[in-house]
């Protein structure tokens, strides 16, 4: 406690001043104690909140919000990650102290804790293929039994398509991160979600109209999820207050929809790549076979150049890329060989067939990494975003395995990596 700000103190004074036994302010003055506030989220909603692979990175509006707040108590931020249909289940069992990520004030979520102030008000409105915009335009259009209706499974997005939208045929989705695919490939007609999700979604996915998000069909207030402590929601209120008044918030809201969220696809396809090298490597080391063959690592470039150009991708420019990638799966290999030599490794069972198993899929993620660098050639281009395309392609699952073949394979595409 004697590292919190003062207006902590006074705040935390004021809660418990006359209280016979510990009050309200517990939760607020244990945070401190403990110099830790557990955020929960679900990560799976651009732009509030969205995990990077398996790892521990998170990026977004919500996530912004939950580090300021972190450093206005002055203690750590820890993240935990949640989902929406165990959202109160893993409240009530004491996962986090607050959450975040896109949260609609709902009088069911009020039973469990307490909300700050808003700090945005959204709607549900449609998203569907462009062709399909004048054909859901009304409830009256969508709750009809030949639409198909697609939504994610636990949050409002359901219950207010079960609600309004009764006679459609109704898919519960369980990949919120995917589910507009569904939409792309015409497995799913529209999706019900928050206006300002389909703002960003039309922007990921060309082939998708959000539907007049200007005029959303209801309205509800984003915020805070908090414990039952006014203490604390005083403490949080006052600092929201103080960055809407200064235009801040708005400021962070129009960062991050800008931000450059179609590079995920880019740093999935690295990532994947990156992590066939350990089976790659078990092999090769089955066969005893050398890690490098500068002859076949030739002919995945040239085939990669002459897909790339198809797309209208320099020759350089590819070229650049998956060298990387290969020296970088070398460079995996090779730390790999040595551990296994200092073991005295034997046989793996487990070795896949690399022409039968392991190159069919490589050829499928030069497929999509090289169409993820055509949709992006303007934003990896633009030395004005460096620091955005670093912070969203930087973090790789493969970086557990090796560090140093992570920084390899992202070389080419990050300035000062």
């Amino acid at each position: 406690m004697k590292h919190a700000p003062k207006f902590l103190l006074c705040l935390l004074l004021a809660a418990t001043t006359g209280a016979v036994s510990a009050g309200p302010a517990q939760q607020l003055a244990g945070i401190i104690a403990s110099g830790e506030l557990r955020v929960g989220t679900p990560a799976d909603y651009k732009p509030y909140t969205y995990r990077l692979g398996q790892s521990s990175a998170y990026l977004g509006l919500d996530i912004d919000l939950a580090a300021g707040l972190a450093r206005r108590l002055g203690v750590k931020l820890t993240i935990v990650p949640t989902s929406w249909p165990t959202l109160l289940a893993d409240w009530n069992a004491d996962k986090f102290d607050i959450a975040v990520g896109g949260i609609s004030i709902t009088p069911e979520r009020q039973q469990h804790g307490l909300f700050s102030i808003p700090y945005q008000r959204d709607g549900k409105t449609p998203i569907t293929r462009c062709e399909n915009e004048q054909r859901f335009q009304t409830l009256a259009q969508i709750n009809q039994p030949d639409v198909r209706l697609i939504v994610n499974p636990g949050g409002t997005n359901e219950r207010f398509a079960r609600s309004h939208a009764p006679r459609a045929q109704l898919t519960v989705y369980p990949d919120n991160v995917t589910i507009f695919g569904q939409i792309v490939a015409g497995k799913a007609d529209l999706m019900m979600t928050d206006a300002m999700e389909t703002r960003l979604q039309q922007r990921l996915h060309p082939q998708l109209c959000a539907v007049h998000p200007e005029a959303p069909f209801d309205s509800a207030d984003k915020a805070m999820l908090l414990p039952h402590d006014p203490a604390f929601k005083a403490v949080v209120d006052q600092w929201l207050q103080e960055r809407l008044a200064s235009g801040a918030l708005q400021q962070d809201v129009e960062h991050w929809l800008a931000f450059p969220w179609t590079l995920e696809p880019l740093r999935q396809a690295i990532d994947q790549r990156l992590l066939l090298a350990e089976p790659v490597a078990r092999a090769k080391w089955n066969k005893q076979a050398p890690i490098e063959d500068l002859p076949r690592e030739a002919l995945v470039i040239a085939a990669a150049v002459e897909q790339g150009r198809a797309l209208g991708l320099p020759a350089d420019r590819v070229e650049a890329v998956f060298h990387a990638q290969i020296e970088a799966s070398k460079t995996v290999q090779r730390e790999l060989y040595a551990r296994w030599s200092a073991q005295h490794a034997g046989r793996f069972a487990d070795a896949p067939d690399l022409a039968a198993e392991i190159r069919p899929k490589l050829d499928l993620i030069t497929t999509q990494l090289l169409a993820a660098l055509a949709a992006n050639q303007a934003i990896l281009a633009d030395a004005t975003r460096c620091n955005e395309v670093a912070q969203a392609l930087r973090t790789l699952d493969a970086t557990a395995m090796s560090p140093a073949a992570a920084r390899q394979a992202l070389a080419p595409l990050i300035i000062n990596n």
